[in-house]
C-alpha cells in the first residue's frame, strides 16, 4: 500500500508538468509538430485540462487517502 502511494505521488508530479507545459504552448498559441503530429490548440487545452484532472486526483490518494476501497 505505502508503494502504491509513493508511486501516485510520483505520478502526480508528472501529470502536473506535463499540464503545465501544455498550458504553456496553449496560452502562447504555439503549434508544434512533434513525431509527425501537430499539437494544435485544441489539443493543447484538453492536454492541460485531463492531466491537471488526473494530478489532483493522485495528490489526494498519494498524501491525504488512507485507505482503499474495493468494489
Amino acid at each position: 500500500m505505502k508503494n502504491l502511494k509513493e508511486i501516485a505521488k510520483f505520478a502526480s508530479g508528472i501529470t502536473a508538468w506535463e499540464s503545465l507545459v501544455h498550458l504553456s504552448l496553449w496560452l502562447s498559441g504555439a503549434t508544434p509538430t512533434i513525431f509527425g503530429i501537430t499539437l494544435t490548440e485544441n489539443l493543447n487545452l484538453i492536454q492541460t485540462i485531463i492531466p491537471a484532472i488526473l494530478s489532483i486526483l493522485l495528490a489526494y490518494f498519494g498524501w491525504k487517502k488512507r485507505k482503499i476501497v474495493v468494489l
